[in-house]
């Protein structure tokens, strides 16, 4: 007779778990068959009118960018910035500004994708002429220092000009470079 209570209560508990244990196994397979709605197409987060500096070991500042607004996409990783401007600072060299309606930026920050009315300019600097470069799209490598495009850009150094389709301006080594159907007009300085 002692035994009795001890074997219902353990009847119970075990009825218990095992009531448990399917209905975890029944939700489990009910959430695996649920039709997938969708993925998440709104950012996680949106920042108004910010700033962002990369600052570099010593402390100086190797890049900042800015915008009107940045929307971040959690299922790409990518940041979109509207009215996006990026400065570029190579020790020794005159800074290096970019703008353009619209870019996109890799989750690593290892491209600057600039879009729509996408303008570089370099100023005068000791023994280099005032730069200006415009396209319709451009790539930023800012650890490389160095923007490139594949489209038709339109530069001008000093007085004289360049068009061309294909372009690569190294900041560091200050060299630009234009890749095919390259006219220039050359002025006198």
């Amino acid at each position: 007779h002692r035994r009795v209570p001890a074997l219902l209560t353990l009847g119970l508990l075990l009825l218990l778990a095992g009531g448990s244990l399917w209905m975890l196994k029944a939700a489990q397979r009910g959430t695996s068959n649920a039709p997938v709605t969708g993925q998440r197409t709104e950012p996680d987060y949106v920042i108004e009118g910010f700033r962002y500096v990369k600052v570099a070991r010593d402390g100086s500042a190797e890049y900042v960018v800015e915008g009107d607004r940045l929307a971040h996409d959690p299922i790409s990783d990518d940041s979109l910035i509207t009215r996006p401007r990026l400065n570029s600072y190579t020790r020794g060299r005159a800074p290096m500004a970019l703008t353009a309606d619209r870019a996109r930026i890799s989750g690593d920050h290892s491209e600057f994708h600039l879009i729509d009315n996408v303008r570089l300019e370099r100023p005068q600097a000791r023994g280099s002429e005032a730069l200006t470069v415009e396209s319709d799209y451009m790539l930023v490598l800012p650890d490389q220092d160095i923007v490139k495009t594949d489209r038709a850009v339109h530069a001008q150094l000093g007085r004289s000009t360049l068009e061309g389709v294909g372009m690569e301006a190294d900041n560091r080594k200050r060299q630009l470079t234009l890749q095919s159907r390259v006219k220039a007009t050359y002025l006198k300085p």
